[in-house]
């Protein structure tokens, strides 16, 4: 049976102090005051808890006996590392003094309220009775896990691999990943290495459907998620099969960019991703083909635009391609300190233009061309404003996603190692476009077989897909720096149908979807 001290009301004796001394008191809360032994002893906590009930919400308790009637029961928690608090009352039974049961649940299952399966939860009780004294437990912490399953975990130095059913074997190699992407891009982005990252690992789609941010039904239906990262506490959640480890470490990495920027950096989004490839163990040509076609079509895209994903799927890959071939620039020709200094340097609050700059010695421009001449393309050269085009009257391409079944072709599930599940789903997605624009973007439907025989895979933090084809724009979540959607499967006889459609569809008319 646990006890504690009451914290009193009484401020009277402060009515005469000076003006910045009642700012203090207000400032820091109530001051503590002496009370009796009796009042001491007429509130004990007999147990407290907090279980999880995700997806839907977690559930606290709290039993008290008290010799005086409790008026309220608040419940406060934090969030990982979230730099706010948050706080509810307890539904109170008083019917059996001189015990007091308390209970609360909170819903997590609305954007506004998510928190990601894996986050640690501090929570403590504030305990107010008729007289108004009030006292605070100590604060007890819980892992928020998904309810659903029973959780078995791997931990490897700050990694925490959290997984279920036969698939250790799969826990242990991803773990390994981590470490060892972390023991790359700690030194490289400068951020703290010690606080546990904590990886939820589903095994297969319909799992891992219910843990990710909630989205449309619509969206739902098309979209598979491999994983997201979510900063503030620590966690990443992932899909297994064949890409998980592209997604571990590529989704970790945009963990410690963050910390390394703190709250107050703002990092642009070809810096964000670069950096993402840069420390992903399991890269795929793809971003590069597609670098290399938008060289030699004038489409490279200026870095002042890659603030967000372009709206494009083709370009959203060139977006990724340019991202990193621009951080293994500035890492290959002035080294990894530098990086780190830069992100500190972000973390200031200053802007992109100030701090490269401050550590570099010239801005976006000048890293803009200087890179452009490493890579052989022309400089950029600011486009001279010119009258208002007339509207193009063209229908804008729409696309129709399709998908090949996994026996149709070489994307199906690789074999697993004889110890663990391998339930993750391999499927090659592919669009046929009404209209595509030329010059067309790199063939991706001889690619897909290309790239899958000498098994260049690509990052899995964004999309699975073998193919290089065209991505799709990334999804806003709360609380994550990154998310990796891809096109969900259909049905066999859509799949055969499909083989007729690409016997049909010209060279380079048939794209795939990949990671973005």
């Amino acid at each position: 049976m646990l006890e504690y001290p009451f914290r009193g009301g009484n401020t009277a004796g402060l009515i005469g102090l000076a003006a910045v001394a009642v700012a203090f008191v207000i400032a820091v809360g109530t001051m503590a005051t002496p009370v009796s032994a009796q009042s001491k002893e007429s509130v004990r906590v007999v147990s407290s808890s907090a279980t999880s009930e995700f997806p839907e919400g977690m559930r606290f308790k709290l039993e008290l006996e008290s010799d005086v009637r409790i008026d309220d029961v608040r419940v406060t928690f934090e969030i990982g590392a979230r730099r706010t608090t948050q706080y509810a009352y307890m539904d109170l039974d008083q019917t059996t003094k001189p015990l007091v049961s308390g209970e609360l649940f909170q819903r997590t299952n609305t954007n506004d309220r998510y928190i990601p399966p894996g986050a640690m939860i501090t929570y403590w009780f504030e305990i107010t009775d008729e007289n108004g004294d009030s006292f605070l437990t100590d604060p007890e912490t819980f892992r928020f896990e998904d309810a659903r399953f029973e959780w078995d975990e791997v931990t490897l130095g700050a990694i925490t691999i959290l997984y279920h059913g036969p698939v250790r074997v799969r826990a242990e190699r991803l773990a390994e990943a981590a470490v060892e992407s972390l023991g790359i891009m700690g030194p490289v982005t400068g951020a703290e290495t010690e606080t546990q990252i904590v990886m939820t690992l589903y095994n297969n789609n319909a799992e891992m459907i219910e843990a990710v941010v909630a989205r449309s039904l619509a969206t739902s239906r098309e979209l598979i998620t491999e994983g997201q990262a979510f900063d503030s506490e620590s966690v990443v959640i992932v899909l297994a099969g064949r890409s998980d480890i592209g997604t571990v470490t590529h989704e970790m990495t945009h963990i410690l960019t963050a910390r390394a920027a703190g709250s107050r950096g703002s990092i642009p989004l070809w810096l964000n991703e670069g950096l993402a490839e840069y420390g992903n163990l399991d890269q795929t040509v793809s971003y590069q083909r597609f670098l290399e076609w938008a060289e030699g079509t004038d489409r490279l895209i200026p870095l002042k635009s890659l603030l967000s994903f372009p709206g494009d799927p083709n370009m959203t890959l060139v977006a990724y391609g340019q991202g990193r071939s621009v951080v293994d620039y500035m890492i290959g020709e002035f080294g990894e300190e530098k990086m780190a200094r830069l992100l500190a340097t972000l973390g200031t609050g200053i802007g992109i233009d100030a701090s490269l700059q401050a550590v570099y010695g010239f801005e976006l421009e000048g890293l803009e061309n200087r890179w452009r001449d490493v890579i052989g393309a022309e400089p950029y050269i600011e486009p001279t404003p010119g009258p208002t085009p007339t509207p193009n009257a063209e229908p804008t391409p729409a696309y129709k996603l399709l998908t090949l079944p996994p026996e149709s072709g070489p994307a199906s599930p690789e074999p697993g190692d004889g110890s663990d599940s391998d339930t993750g789903e391999a499927i090659v997605k592919v669009l046929e476009p009404t209209e595509i624009p030329e010059p067309t973007a790199p063939d991706a439907a001889a690619g897909a077989v290309e790239e899958e025989s000498s098994r260049d895979r690509p990052d899995q933090s964004e999309q699975s897909d073998q193919s290089d084809t065209p991505g799709r724009p990334e999804q806003d979540m709360p609380g994550g720096t990154c998310s990796a959607p891809v096109v969900g499967s259909v049905d066999g006889t859509a799949g055969a149908w499909l083989l007729v459609v690409v016997g049909l569809v010209a060279s380079g008319r048939v794209r795939g979807w990949r990671r973005r």
